[in-house]
């Protein structure tokens, strides 16, 4: 009888071996397409060279679908749905797509400090240049403008590169590295 359960056991566990391979060599599985769902960025060079941007809405036969009217936020405000609804979804084979990038979330480190540097050099070079006097104006009174200009850009470009913020992407898929 022990050796009935054992036997069974050993055919249990090579049919569940054989069934992973099986899967394994179909085709794109759910480990190489993304969920519905999640916000994507997808390249399909051979149907437009611009990337979709959308949420993954379904996966019909040898395709998917995109929602490309996702929540779209520029400095805090929403940027409101597409108007024609044709070209709101749109479907693409997986034969054409070359590389799916999924969105990890806002980030706001990276706008922060380029607006931060932007505004601190345009705030120098502003201040500096309207802080100088009407008659011998020296190199040294541009530094006194520049140096209260580089603060005071410093900050407002900040605040507005906080505002812009951006979206982190992470590599999902690239063609010849995962099968077709």
């Amino acid at each position: 009888m022990r050796w009935i359960r054992n036997a069974t056991f050993v055919v249990a566990i090579s049919l569940t071996t054989l069934g992973a391979r099986l899967a394994q060599a179909q085709g794109r599985g759910p480990l190489q397409l993304p969920r519905v769902g999640d916000r994507v960025r997808v390249r399909a060079p051979s149907i437009r060279d611009d990337r979709y941007i959308g949420r993954v809405e379904s996966f019909p036969v040898d395709s998917m679908t995109l929602d490309t009217a996702g929540v779209r936020r520029r400095l805090g405000l929403d940027m409101g749905p597409v108007l024609v609804e044709e070209f709101r979804r749109v479907t693409l084979p997986t034969s054409a797509i070359e590389s799916i990038d999924i969105s990890t979330g806002r980030t706001h480190r990276k706008s922060t400090i380029k607006g931060a540097v932007i505004g601190a050099l345009g705030g120098a070079a502003l201040f500096g240049a309207t802080n100088l006097p009407q008659t011998n104006p020296q190199f040294s009174d541009f530094l006194h403008g520049a140096a209260i200009g580089v603060v005071v850009g410093g900050i407002a470009g900040g605040v507005v590169g906080y505002l812009l913020g951006g979206e982190k992407w992470q590599s999902f898929y690239r063609a010849g590295v995962l099968p077709p």
